[in-house]
């Protein structure tokens, strides 16, 4: 048996194709109704499964071209449909001549036994009308009608699904200033737990660290060498202590506030932080290649802050090196224009990049290359805010590069 399959689903015709063949069909496929009926034409199929809504020329008016001719309209024709499924697509349907009507989707075996019963001459369901041929005009009609009140359907169902969008773009935004309040709220509760640590804690470990310069000055000599370095001890952990709060209210100070956007000449700000570093240590000679007039727009005061941190990274990476040099220049990440810092400084393991970025996570000993462990957080702070963002990349004993977008 010769089966012409007429659906624009590739993935429709497939099952339907694999159940024919599996059963000895020869099965012929096509897109829509057009081409169905060029194929019908030409190869006389014994059977025509065709879908309902397609381009170019759909279900019906294929059926209604078939129908038209001699020597194809007894051909079995089995509407095959997921969208046009109503009582008045199947009368159409039928009055056109269709064989039976069927909805999608069935499993093989439910559309080989209807198949079965049309070609046994046993009707899905009987039909409300004769078939009958129509006349050109009273088709359109009645196709027309069918048409204009599938799309009225669809226009409800469109204009439902508005309205619900519309009640949950309300409940988003009611959703949205609800967790708005609560982050202002849960802010404010920061910064005040801030001032309670930047006050309350202070006080007691600058005492800490008072008693026991006193001790150490006055009583040095009434302790052995072990209660002396167990002193020390004492007076550096205070110290760090209150350089950790320092940090912690420096980190939190970089989350809050509004952005002021305006011109920040990145280049400018570079070249201001080599002439402190230096300043600040002339016995080093640190070489420095900054590209000129590199512009962005962002936060003065935040980007120079950023400029700070990465240069004086690259500053105190390369205190080893005689032949220290530190670059600025533009590059491209994702094809957008980027900002680099590099260095020819001692570097690090690429494996530990991430790590460099959270507070207080060193990939160097203190004692080495001393530091809060918190400059290279607050960059990657403000760069966040500014809707950025920044890699490190390094092999150690062959420097580091930051490379940031804003």
């Amino acid at each position: 048996m010769k089966v012409l399959v007429v659906d624009d689903s590739r993935n429709d015709r497939k099952p339907i194709r694999f159940n024919f063949e599996w059963h000895g069909c020869q099965v012929l496929e096509a897109s829509n109704g057009r081409q169905g009926l060029e194929i019908a034409a030409s190869e006389k199929p014994d059977l025509i499964v065709s879908d309902c809504l397609m381009p170019i020329m759909d279900g019906f008016q294929f059926l209604h071209e078939i129908k038209k001719l001699t020597e194809l309209r007894s051909i079995p024709f089995v509407f095959y449909s997921a969208v046009y499924t109503g009582s008045k697509e199947a009368e159409l349907a039928f009055s056109l001549g269709a064989s039976a009507f069927l909805e999608k989707p069935k499993s093989p075996d439910e559309l080989w036994e209807e198949v079965g019963r049309v070609l046994a001459f046993e009707p899905v369901a009987e039909p409300p009308m004769q078939a009958r041929g129509w006349p050109e005009q009273e088709f359109l009609k009645n196709y027309s009608q069918l048409v204009a009140g599938k799309l009225e359907e669809k226009v409800r169902e469109l204009s439902d699904v508005n309205e619900s969008l519309l009640r949950l773009n309300g409940e988003l935004e009611q959703r949205v200033l609800d967790r708005t309040t609560q982050l202002e709220a849960a802010n404010e509760e920061l910064e005040m737990f801030s001032y309670s640590v930047s006050h309350d804690m202070r006080a007691p470990l600058r005492h800490i660290d008072g008693f026991s310069q006193v001790l150490a000055e006055e009583y040095a000599g009434n302790l052995n060498f072990t209660g002396r370095e167990y002193l020390e001890r004492i007076r550096k952990s205070s110290r760090r202590m209150l350089e950790m709060i320092d940090a912690i209210l420096e980190l939190s100070r970089c989350a809050r506030g509004n952005l002021v956007k305006e011109s920040v000449e990145l280049s400018s700000l570079a070249r201001e932080v080599a002439v402190e570093l230096a300043d600040a240590q002339p016995e080093r000679k640190v070489a420095f290649n900054i590209v000129e007039g590199l512009t962005v727009r962002g936060d003065a005061r935040l980007l120079r802050v950023v400029m700070e941190n990465l240069i004086s990274n690259a500053w105190k990476m390369t205190a080893q090196r005689e032949d220290a040099l530190i670059e600025f220049y533009d590059t491209r990440w994702d094809g957008s224009v980027a900002f680099a810092v590099r260095d020819n400084g001692v570097g690090f393991d690429a494996a530990y990049a991430d790590k460099l970025f959270a507070p207080f996570q060193r990939v160097h000993s203190q004692e080495e290359y001393p530091g809060r462990g918190i400059g290279l957080a607050i960059v990657r702070r403000i760069i966040n805010r500014h809707g950025g963002k920044i890699r490190a990349e390094s092999e150690p004993g062959r420097g580091a590069t930051f490379t940031f977008v804003l």
